[in-house]
């Protein structure tokens, strides 16, 4: 069967192996979730404290004052609650083990330049993917390649290919099919936490799977469905005493018509976990994630896979001190029947080790891994510490090395803030340095043979380009300085902002894959952010501003955010929370490394997309342990949204659903 020139093929042997997984997964987790949503639920009504989101991770605003004094219950009420207080289940309920926690790190704050999110705050984001999630973290900007399905990246500071790792559990998702992880094929289902370190070098991103708070078995259900034909469902099942260890499931789905309603995709995705436990001291955990993406759309190859397994051994050695040793391998597939993707695809092996030590306010975390394949580095060794004391502030500093197939690179970073100074005023600044490698093209069964050794000439941004290099690297050397204020609940910081780059690697996701290398340039700029509580209670005032003298492909002259946020807890349980958001986040025109028509004199000029602003509000309240939502994106109806030229994004969109937690 062909639609808009794509074929639909059957699935290839390993394909149909992930077939028979999710098949026996969602089997699995079925049996389960019917077992347990029959059962007598211990959650009964109005008498369960929930925490709720609070304050969002970046927000340096003390959290609201209402949650707090409602959770202000006593403690020896909340244990028993905890538990249900069903007759002789505290004693099952209290067998529960963890793998033992890398604990130390940099503490999220707008003035580290790091966000973090656990569960109820990724809940109460309203986001359904991970770009959805981070979306709104000031200066980053989400390229999208279209809608459900299509690739989807990021950048902020104009970074472009090897401008952001992903890590899940200390297993680095390196790219399979471009200069950066293709952020579509990464999956929310099973993670209960992620954490954003917005670097201006390269940004980090660490997912972490679910654990366990007490004994009893953990089911979350989250459908979802809206304008386009869109629909959402993504489902969860952990037990912490299942077959002499601990499972954990995950089901996702999500699939659209597309802007227009002739542009159909989806991603489905699922997750599974077994681990065995000595306790909370040791543990060994196999893993297995896999999202595929499906598209009727040219310019992309559909259907396509990514694939991750891994085998880790974790154990406690001493107070504070906790080491592993892993291994994996991670899948790229694609079974697009065009000669154009005849050789995409292939397997990459990943070992490392990893040890992390933390104690009375000092942290330290050693990690090195091997990979396997010309197109990804022989072994990556990075190495981050600091320490951090109420009241005081703290410092940390990271260094990564990568030893490629022709060259090394290097970089580093150091950062350094104060608490504030009689509760009032604070200081920050972090200087990092270095250079960052990466490829454009995706993992290929034959290397095709074209040279990958030449360098791209610096210069202005535009007028150097090598458009015929896979592998590349870009040395870049960036500051930021800046100051807070703080007083009566509000807060103002800006930041002084200086970017030296030689070369931008085109990201290589989709349309800018066989974008030119182009020549970097030294930009100056500044940003500022400001929270400010309002009259009414529980509403709060945020936003962000950035801007730049010489904006450049990735790097718009300014980048902005802005949103009116509401958030309150009611009744003495806590038992009914309520949300709203109306905000905004946009960017002006921004150049992309993707060739357009030659100009009069016959050179090649870069493409731009046009400005972006994209309105959106959301609605959500919690009963009990189930949650409503309702989430409105560009509500004003802008037409043309795009983040690459001529990939429309939809005109507008709702999408409602439910959130539904459960134990036991």
């Amino acid at each position: 069967m062909t639609r808009s020139g794509l074929r639909t093929v059957a699935p290839r042997g390993s394909q149909w192996t992930w077939v028979l997984v999710r098949s026996i997964a969602l089997t699995l987790w079925l049996a389960a979730f019917s077992v347990h949503a029959t059962a007598a639920q211990v959650t009964p009504p109005d008498t369960i404290p929930v925490v709720g989101a609070g304050v969002l991770a970046g927000d340096s605003l003390a959290a609201d004052s209402l949650a707090l004094d409602t959770l202000a219950t006593d403690s020896s009420a909340l244990d028993t609650l905890a538990v249900g207080a069903v007759p002789d289940s505290a004693a099952a309920d209290s067998i529960f083990y963890n793998l033992p926690d890398f604990s130390g790190e940099v503490p999220a704050s707008w003035s580290t330049g790091v966000w973090a999110w656990d569960l109820v705050e990724i809940h109460a984001s309203g986001a359904n993917t991970l770009t959805e999630l981070v979306a709104e973290v000031p200066g980053v900007i989400v390229m999208l390649g279209g809608d459900y399905g299509t690739p989807a990246g990021l950048t902020a500071f104009g970074t472009g290919g090897g401008g952001f790792r992903v890590f899940r559990d200390g297993f680095e998702l390196f790219p399979v099919d471009g200069g950066v992880v293709d952020l579509s094929r990464v999956g929310l289902g099973g993670i209960e936490r992620v954490r954003l370190e917005r670097g201006m070098g390269d940004l980090r991103i660490e997912m972490w799977s679910k654990s366990y708070e007490d004994g009893r078995p953990f089911s979350l259900v989250e459908a979802g469905t809206g304008d386009l034909a869109t629909n959402l469902f993504r489902g969860t099942y952990a037990d912490p005493t299942a077959l002499g260890g601990s499972l954990g499931l995950a089901l996702e789905r999500t699939d659209t018509r597309g802007p227009g309603g002739d542009e159909a995709g989806g991603r489905t995705g699922s997750w599974v976990r077994y681990q065995l436990h000595r306790g909370d001291a040791a543990g060994l955990a196999i893993e297995l994630h896999n999202v595929s993406t499906q598209t009727d759309l040219a310019d992309y190859p559909s259907p396509a896979a990514r694939t991750d397994w891994t085998v880790r051994g974790r154990a406690q050695f001493a107070a504070g001190l906790v080491g592993e040793a892993y291994t994996g391998k991670s899948t790229h597939t694609v079974d697009d029947i065009r000669d154009t993707y005849e050789r995409e695809g292939g397997s990459r092996r990943q070992s490392g080790l990893r040890l992390g030590f933390d104690r009375n306010g000092v942290w330290a975390r050693g990690e090195y891994r091997m990979f396997g394949g010309d197109e990804l580095p022989a072994n990556r060794l990075d190495l981050m510490g600091g320490f951090a004391r109420p009241g005081i502030g703290g410092v940390a500093a990271d260094l990564s090395r990568g030893s490629w197939v022709t060259t090394r690179t290097s970089a580093s970073r150091v950062r350094a803030w104060t608490d504030p100074i009689g509760g009032v005023f604070s200081l920050f600044g972090s200087r990092e340095s270095g250079g960052y490698g990466s490829r454009t093209l995706p993992l290929l069964d034959v290397e095709p043979a074209v040279d990958t050794t030449g360098a791209a000439s610096a210069g202005d941004p535009g007028e150097a380009f090598d458009p015929g290099r896979l592998f590349g690297v870009s040395e870049r050397t960036a500051t930021r300085l800046g100051a807070t204020l703080s007083w009566r609940g509000a807060s103002v910081s800006g930041a002084l902002l200086t970017v030296e780059n030689d070369t931008l690697i085109p990201l290589g996701l989709g349309l800018d894959r066989a974008g030119p290398f182009v020549g970097g340039a030294e930009r100056k700029g500044w940003e500022g952010w400001g929270a400010l509580p309002m009259p009414m209670k529980g509403l709060r005032l945020q936003g962000s501003l950035q801007r730049w003298d010489i904006p450049g492909s990735y790097l718009p002259e300014q980048i902005y955010t802005g949103a009116l946020v509401f958030h309150r807890l009611y009744l003495d349980s806590g038992n009914f929370e309520w949300w709203w958001t109306i905000g905004a986040r946009g960017h002006s025109a921004m150049t992309l490394p993707i060739l357009g028509e030659p100009d009069a004199e016959g050179e090649p000029q870069l493409q731009t997309v046009p400005f972006y602003q994209d309105w959106y509000a959301r609605i959500q309240v919690r009963i009990v342990t189930i949650q409503i939502y309702v989430a409105w994106d560009n509500f004003t109806r802008r037409p043309k949204l795009q983040n690459y030229p001529g990939r429309i994004l939809p005109r507008t969109r709702t999408v409602y659903g439910i959130r539904w937690t459960m134990r036991n």
